[in-house]
């Protein structure tokens, strides 16, 4: 979104605000999220670069590739008790060992999210498991665990049948399923995806953080039982480790690009809107639901999808190729049709648009878009047979907004009219092990490069704990100035949290003010006197705006509070 555009967001949601009631205490429509444009609205670093800026803060991407083993360890070292293969060997009942090695920055620098990125599959038996620097996850099958290994430290797993002597999780271990239950709310079974693994899920139940088994630049992963890990260097789908942070600079960055890797993910769906608001009013189904029930007068359907793509600090290196929606459907007649995707409506000449609700900003008036979605439907018999379909988003509306429209974290789907009859094998909420939802799927594929930048050298930049004299808080030459703020900032925004971060020119205080229609919530104050300040906010609502600003008190009690600025949550 350029610049602009981005101002004239900013400035139709203020007014937009002047309009809003709260005194219901309910987020008014007119503050939910808009169907383009970055989540991200006004989080500039510090209103200018000069030459006496106290510097910024920078996000930074680091893009570790893998090796094909683990070249140290012995067999007998490793987590399983199956059979060792080489990345790129397609297997059952057997384990694939790789390690990523790379510089984690000495100073200067904090980690704020890391994933790890692996083409893999799982089949229908539902006993795929993970090991990741010591911990061990999953549900692996029993006899498969090994005993001997000294590197498991962390043994989390829900064995399938017994547990070999010696393998057993100590007394009252909550198993951690997060490998295979990401894979069944995500991808297809027995296809091959790239499964996007926020490392700090994989440790949940230890007393691990992310930074604390990266730190020392060397981290080993180990697949196990039928999840083979793919390799090809053609096509760039090797593991990847993916390490976001933040550093400190009074200049720019020096920056690289990445090489380019390959997107190639195939997604099963979920009933429902993500943001808990349909497109339409009346009856509104799952597709399980209606397949069952007969189209007898206006309804709709709603599913989405949860696609991931990789972690970028710009997203000008991601290129969608293909977005398509797969499913089968019934037309019961002639009587015109829509389709909605995140808000954006594409209907028939005669639709009755007015059965919209809010939830659909905006309807396309292009006439090649309109006539491009009058193919697809009028290619499909209205005689209320099933009809295998393929929706081509990329057609229907273009790359570049189908790529906004993936990165608001969620592809939100409705058909309203007689072709509200969507085939799936049953509702999302009934996915368990053992049971396979079948429906609409979506095929994504792509490329992407990041950029990457150097972390610059400084033992005293504020992210290893700044240096400042003793305050002087009474008589001659007191402190009687509030902190100044710079590089306020707005990272790692998802459906319902975000994380606030800033610079101060002194030690201080950390809290943040954030709300729907003002920042009228506190977080709870940080007391501990730092120049960098980080705050996570949880249990926000989905694509809503929410406004925020950040407070500061210094060692003297001189408190600040920032302008307030503006951050969208994805759906």
């Amino acid at each position: 979104m350029g610049r602009s555009a981005v101002i004239a967001l900013i400035l139709a949601y203020a007014a937009m605000v002047t309009l809003m009631s709260s005194c219901d205490g309910v987020a008014d429509p007119a503050s939910k999220g808009n169907f383009l444009g970055d989540s991200v609205i006004d989080d500039g670093g510090g209103g200018g670069r000069s030459d006496i800026d106290p510097g910024q803060l920078y996000t930074v991407t680091k893009i570790v590739e893998a090796s094909s083993d683990i070249t140290t360890w012995t067999n007998s070292d490793l987590p399983f008790n199956t059979t060792r293969r080489q990345l790129g060997t397609i297997a059952t009942d057997s384990q694939w060992p790789f390690e990523f090695t790379y510089t984690f920055p000495t100073n200067n620098y904090s980690l704020t999210d890391a994933h790890l990125m692996l083409v893999t599959s799982r089949d229908s038996s539902d006993t795929e498991a993970i090991f990741v620097d010591g911990v061990f996850t999953g549900r692996p099958p029993g006899n498969n665990v090994s005993s001997s290994s000294p590197y498991v430290t962390d043994r989390m797993y829900s064995c399938v049948g017994a547990c070999t002597a010696g393998t057993n999780p100590p007394a009252g271990t909550v198993p951690n399923t997060f490998y295979l239950d990401w894979a069944l709310s995500h991808y297809k079974v027995n296809t091959q995806n790239t499964f996007d693994l926020q490392i700090e899920n994989l440790l949940t139940g230890t007393s691990h953080t992310t930074t604390s088994l990266l730190q020392d630049g060397n981290f080993k992963v180990v697949s196990g039982d039928d999840a083979f890990v793919q390799t090809d260097t053609a096509t760039a789908s090797r593991p990847l480790l993916f390490l976001t942070g933040s550093t400190y600079s009074v200049s720019a960055l020096t920056c690289t690009t990445s090489p380019t890797y390959k997107l190639l993910n195939t997604y099963i769906h979920n009933d429902g809107n993500s943001i808990g608001s349909s497109a339409f009013s009346g009856s509104v189904l799952t597709p399980f639901q209606s397949t069952s029930s007969t189209y007898t007068t206006f309804r709709s359907v709603e599913f989405y999808f949860d696609p991931r793509l990789p972690t970028l600090a710009s997203y000008d290196l991601l290129n969608i190729t293909k977005a398509e929606i797969t499913l089968q459907l019934r037309r019961a007649s002639t009587s015109a049709t829509a389709i909605v995707v995140n808000g954006i409506g594409i209907d028939q000449d005669g639709f009755d648009r007015t059965s919209a609700t809010t939830e659909v900003e905006s309807w396309s008036e292009d006439t090649a878009v309109r006539s491009a979605y009058n193919t697809l439907i009028n290619a499909i018999p209205a005689t209320n047979t099933v009809q295998a379909v393929t929706i081509n988003l990329i057609t229907l509306l273009g790359a570049d907004t189908v790529k906004q429209l993936l990165l608001q974290g969620k592809l939100n789907i409705a058909l309203a009219g007689p072709i509200a009859r969507v085939t799936a094998a049953n509702n999302t909420s009934a996915r368990t092990y053992g049971v396979q939802v079948t429906g609409p799927e979506l095929i994504l594929e792509g490329n992407y490069a990041a950029e990457i930048c150097e972390v610059p050298d400084n033992p005293s930049s504020p992210l290893n704990g700044g240096s400042s004299g003793p305050a002087i808080c009474s008589g001659a030459g007191a402190d009687t100035a509030f902190p100044t703020f710079t590089s306020i900032q707005a990272i790692n925004v998802t459906s319902n949290s975000a994380t606030i971060q800033w610079l101060t020119n002194e030690p201080s205080s950390t809290q943040v003010g954030y709300g729907l229609l003002n920042p009228g919530s506190l977080t709870t104050l940080v007391p501990a006197l730092t120049t960098f300040h980080s705050v996570t906010i949880t249990g926000l609502q989905p694509y809503k705006y929410y406004q925020y600003n950040v407070r500061s008190t210094d060692e003297c009690g001189n408190s600040g509070i920032s302008a307030t600025k503006t951050f969208r949550t994805l759906r």
